[in-house]
């Protein structure tokens, strides 16, 4: 078939669903007539909603579909435009992603995460114990993409290291054990996900926190921190113990790793001084949010951070660094460059578009929130809180591995996390944590490409199999659904 018959027929499927997700934005409130208590605006609202997502699952992309979203918005009356893009911008959650974007790519782009995996490998109480290896691998894994909040960077940097070690070690391509330690590092990348004020994973916390603030609560940073750190953390684990106790994979192999034997030249193993500075910067941001959750509300570091603020000290942080030059006179970093290269405008629209639409359907103005309160009652009304998070896990951690997780996570907390406040309110469960639990299972996605953005990295390694991904990976989705629905509902009644 000719490549220009081709093109047509993939432009014609592209526009079809084009046309399909602006008439559910722009039409569905107009065709539709208002049910179930909802309101004109509330149907426009719903209209943008399924829109939206269709678009984002159909052609799999996000920036387009959020800007009619939001403009459909505007359309439908739930919003002027000058209010729409004032609550857009004006949102801290979405400055601090356009900011600490910028920041984290100036640390990748230096090299200084590549130096720390390195010095990792070169610590000695690895050498000879394999299930250190592994455990350490995994877990440096995770530090470094909770710092870069990239684990397609994350990926791109491991798959080469863990290369070198499988050559090293005489581990063949076509193992099941270099194929278990690859999901492990694939795993560990979950990292990314784990700080509540920096990483894509924002734009569902912007939603689930417009949602509890419409409800008259707050979203806890430090339970999502606790909780997603335990989670990746204990699934890492129990991996591994399953590698070596239940698969009773061959560990011997790795008995021969020397990272002395890697070719690692002493200048890889140093920082530089830029790569301190930088590194520096992002872990002072890090630690000065993580400080500000678990200190007293009235000291006086809670004030200070109060009148800045966790986007501020990001600007700040931003603002210094350009302002720095290293010997030679070269700036640290050039701002406006990295804003322009490092920003992912796709989240950013989609995090504003569904910030707005959520916080528009969990508001009792527009009579959403009790159509699916009403119309979910047989279901999830009287669901106790450890029904409410299995559910939850489950459907998200199957659905996002044969689409986008971002819009399984959307749908999941504009519908779950309404109830899930209400629980919160007599005490028996806790919002932020049901938020924690749809955020990471819509994340723990890698059975098929169309899983998630970066699926095709480690499933186009040619060591991969189908006949692994379905046997071992589907074990490790289960084992990840028991243990994150096991901690979270703990953590829902500690909370």
């Amino acid at each position: 078939m000719p490549e220009s018959v081709i093109e047509k027929k993939s432009n014609s499927k592209h526009y079809l669903w084009v046309l399909i997700s602006l008439c559910f934005i722009f039409l569905f409130g107009k065709i539709v007539p208002p049910f179930a208590g909802i309101k004109p605006v509330g149907m426009g609202i719903l209209g943008v909603f399924f829109g939206v997502l269709i678009a984002t699952i159909a052609t799999n992309e996000v920036f387009w579909p959020a800007l009619f979203g939001l403009f459909g918005m505007v359309m439908c009356g739930y919003q002027t435009a000058a209010n729409m893009l004032s609550t857009w911008f004006g949102n801290a959650t979405i400055q601090q992603i356009i900011w600490v974007m910028a920041l984290t790519g100036a640390v990748t782009d230096s090299g200084a995460v590549s130096v720390l995996g390195r010095k990792v490998l070169k610590i000695r109480a690895l050498k000879g114990h394999p299930m250190r290896l592994i455990i350490s691998l995994f877990i440096a894994v995770l530090i470094c993409s909770a710092l870069v909040s990239s684990p397609t960077t994350m990926l791109l940097l491991w798959y080469p290291i863990l290369d070198g070690i499988c050559d090293m070690c005489g581990i063949k391509k076509d193992s099941d054990l270099k194929r278990e330690i690859m999901l492990g590092i694939y795993l560990a990348a979950m990292g990314a996900y784990i700080l509540p004020f920096k990483g894509v994973h924002l734009s569902s916390i912007a939603i689930i926190s417009g949602i509890m603030k419409s409800s008259g609560l707050v979203f806890d940073n430090a339970a999502y921190l606790v909780v997603a750190t335990l989670c990746v953390l204990l699934l890492l684990i129990v991996y591994a113990l399953f590698i070596r106790f239940v698969w009773k994979t061959d560990l011997t192999p790795l008995k021969e790793f020397d990272a002395d034997k890697m070719g690692f030249k002493e200048s890889d193993l140093k920082l530089t001084g830029r790569q301190k500075t930088l590194l520096g910067f992002l872990i002072f941001g890090i630690v000065f949010l993580l400080i500000s959750m678990f200190l007293p509300a009235k000291s006086a570091f809670t004030t200070f951070y109060n009148k800045i603020g966790s986007t501020w000290i990001w600007i700040v942080l931003y603002a210094i660094l350009c302002v720095m030059r290293d010997k030679g006179g070269k700036p640290y970093i050039d701002g406006v460059k990295l804003l322009q290269s490092k920003t992912m405008w796709g989240i950013v629209a989609v995090a504003g578009c569904f910030t707005i639409c959520g916080g528009a359907i969990a508001s009792d103005d527009l009579g959403i929130k009790t159509a699916i309160a009403n119309g979910l009652g047989p279901i999830l009304n009287n669901a106790s809180w450890p029904i409410m998070v299995v559910l939850c896990v489950a459907v998200s951690t199957i659905f996002t591995n044969f689409t986008n997780g971002m819009p399984v996570s959307f749908t999941i907390n504009a519908i779950c996390i309404p109830i899930a406040c209400t629980l919160q309110k007599s005490h028996a469960g806790n919002a932020t944590i049901l938020g924690a639990a749809t955020i990471l299972s819509s994340m723990c996605a890698f059975l098929t490409n169309g899983a998630i953005a970066y699926a095709p990295i480690m499933l186009g390694r040619e060591e991969m199999t189908q006949k692994f991904i379905w046997t071992k990976g589907v074990v490790t989705n289960i084992l990840y659904i028991v243990l994150a629905s096991l901690l979270c509902i703990v953590f829902g009644y500690i909370f």
